[in-house]
Parts: structure tokens; sequence; C-alpha cells
């Protein structure tokens, strides 16, 4: 019998992915994958906690970014790991353009929902506030990501063995400036760093987990009707006619979208909560090339 492929994972977390149950689920899923020799990188969210922080610390999003993908990647570490498993947590640096036009257009919520007063004081703060589909939000800058400084190292981890958790929070944004790095007051849409990453390593699968099980037609209406396997293309031409909501699943379908037409490989939306039913393409949306 013919020896099984390896395949390469790059599994993101979504925003509720800490919570004990959730975490010991996809924790469960990923040690199967392992033990079949299969590669793994995973990256994570971190909007709500750097949110918070930013009111607090007045540090560029980039530093705080940093900090919290440390945290966070500390604690998915100690889901996963046990005496035969190795994880790294990878802060990963990513570049993006200075001149993205999202530096003059602020639209990534970050933190909680705001009341109205809260909000007044994070415009005297200096902060720009908006309207979301859960309530008010503070929102930033958030430019596409360019490039991964660190595909080189994950790349040498999953060499070694490593499942790695990397791309935390999307990234720390960089660009050069008179040839060195420089931080970026901003934050990366964790998806489609998460796509790029992919890309970068050479994945064979791209699996973002959510908290529902995948892309939906007339999201939370009566006629709504999760997508199950289709095309890049057909997906995109869904997404040019608004299909999808800001901020919320467009980014996730934006992201699949890039990375199948890319690399030619495949691509999943599902639960959080039956990750393995994303991971083995059932119960989910499903995007081919």
């Amino acid at each position: 019998m013919a020896a099984r492929e390896i395949m390469r994972y790059v599994i993101a977390l979504g925003g509720n992915a800490l919570e004990k149950a959730t975490m010991h689920s996809v924790a469960k899923a990923i040690r199967t994958l392992c033990r079949k020799g299969d590669e793994i990188v995973m990256t994570h969210g971190n909007g709500p906690q750097v949110g918070e922080l930013a009111t607090l610390e007045k540090k560029s999003l980039a530093l705080l970014t940093a900090q919290t993908a440390a945290e966070i990647g500390l604690a998915i570490e100690g889901s996963l790991h046990t005496k035969e498993s190795k994880v790294a947590t990878l802060i990963t640096r990513v570049l993006v353009n200075p001149q993205d036009s999202a530096f003059r257009n602020p639209s990534k919520p970050i933190g909680k929902v705001l009341g109205r007063s809260e909000a007044m004081e994070h415009v005297k703060m200096g902060f720009v506030v908006r309207k979301t589909a859960v309530g008010l939000r503070r929102v930033v800058a958030s430019p596409a990501p360019q490039d991964i400084l660190e595909t080189r190292v994950i790349r040498s981890l999953l060499g070694g063995g490593y499942m790695v958790i990397a791309g935390g929070g999307g990234g720390v944004p960089m660009f050069y400036k008179g040839g060195r790095v420089c931080y970026a007051d901003a934050v990366i849409d964790k998806d489609l760093t998460s796509a790029l990453i992919a890309e970068k390593v050479g994945a064979d699968r791209l699996v973002i987990l959510t908290t529902v099980d995948g892309a939906y037609t007339g999201f939370k209406t009566k006629k709504q009707r999760r997508i199950g396997k289709i095309r890049a293309d057909a997906l995109e031409a869904m997404l040019a006619l608004g299909e999808f909501e800001d901020g919320s699943m467009k980014p996730k379908v934006r992201a699949c979208i890039n990375f199948v037409k890319a690399t030619g490989g495949i691509a999943s939306i599902g639960s959080l909560s039956r990750p393995t039913d994303a991971l083995s393409l059932k119960n989910a949306t499903v995007i081919t090339s």
C-alpha cells in the first residue's frame, strides 16, 4: 500500500477559540492530524484583547499586537502540548504598504461594543468610532498584508516537526523606510494574513474556523442557505454582489479565494465547535479551483 501523502494545513482560529470547551475540541482535532504526520500552522485573532489594551496603553497597535499574540499563543500552546508534541509560538512580522488607502479610511473594529458615553470618550481621546453590525466600536487602519517576514522560520519549524502558532492577531504590521523596517500603527485582518501564510509556506489546505458552519447566502434571513462546495470564481462573483458582511464573513471569503487562486489548494470555512468537519471538508463551505 502506498504511503499516505503528508498534508500541510494552515488553520485560522476565530474569536472564541480560547473558550475551554472549544479549544479542547480544536486541540483534539489538530492532534489527530499530527499523529497522521500532517504539518500544522495555526493562526488566531486578537480583536477583543488588542482593543482593550489600546484604551489602556499608549503604544503602537503593532506593539500591542505582538504583546497579545504572545499571550494568546502561549494559551493555545498549553492546550496542544503533550510529552510527544512540539509546539512553537512565533511573533510574525507582516509587511504592509504605507500608502495603503486603509490608513486614510480606518474600518477594522477592535475592542468591545461601546455605549454612547464610552464612544464619546473614545472620540475625545482621538480614536475613530463607527457604527458596526453589533453597535458602536473603535475602528483602526487595516492594510492588506503584502509579505510574511518569518516565512523561512515557519518552514524550518515545520520541517523540524513543530506545530507552529504564527500570524497572531494578523501579524505585527511593518513597512520599509530608508532600508529599515518600522512599525505601522494598524492591525491586519487575520484571515487575509492566514491566506498569505498558507500561500508562502506551500500549504495544501486553508481552514478557517469560526462561530458558524460556513458562508451563507441570505444570512440571518428566512432564505439563508449555507454554501457547500463551490469554485473560487463563483464565490468571488457572490462577493462582488455584496453577499457577505464587512468585518465578518467577507474577509474570510476573500482569504479563501486568494489562497485557492494563488495555489490551487482547497480552503474551507467551518465551525469552531466541530473542527473535524471543516478539516475533513464536511458540513462546511469548501472552496476549490
